[in-house]
């Protein structure tokens, strides 16, 4: 019984210390983590990155398409579905493209109306 209760007496205690060191804490200088201060260059930066590894995965696909038309070896069938692929790729790379296109249209019509 005393063992219970000296362990809520010490958590009554270090509550209590807790919520007195709390105004101060909430008072503390927040800075940004961030090395953005406005929201359109976060958005910039990271359609930027995003398009970085989408490139990325563009060429790998564009290899995998070469590497089709070179397996098929002259086999109609394999090369009906390496020229699918290869169409597809570009159609999927073309639309990326000009998602960037818009997206960096919107944010510097955005940053040219401030």
């Amino acid at each position: 019984m005393y063992m219970k209760n000296k362990k809520s007496k010490i958590l009554s205690v270090v509550t209590s210390v807790g919520f007195l060191a709390l105004p101060f804490i909430v008072n503390a200088q927040i800075t940004n983590p961030l090395k953005f201060d406005k929201i359109p260059e976060l958005f910039q930066s990271l359609l930027n990155y995003g398009m970085g590894i989408v490139g990325a995965g563009a060429v790998l696909a564009f290899i995998y398409s070469g590497f089709l038309f070179v397996k098929a070896q002259g086999n109609e069938e394999d090369l009906k579905t390496a020229k699918t692929v290869f169409k597809n790729i570009c159609i999927g790379t073309a639309i990326l493209l000009g998602g960037q296109l818009i997206a960096s249209i919107i944010v510097s019509t955005i940053q040219t109306l401030r």
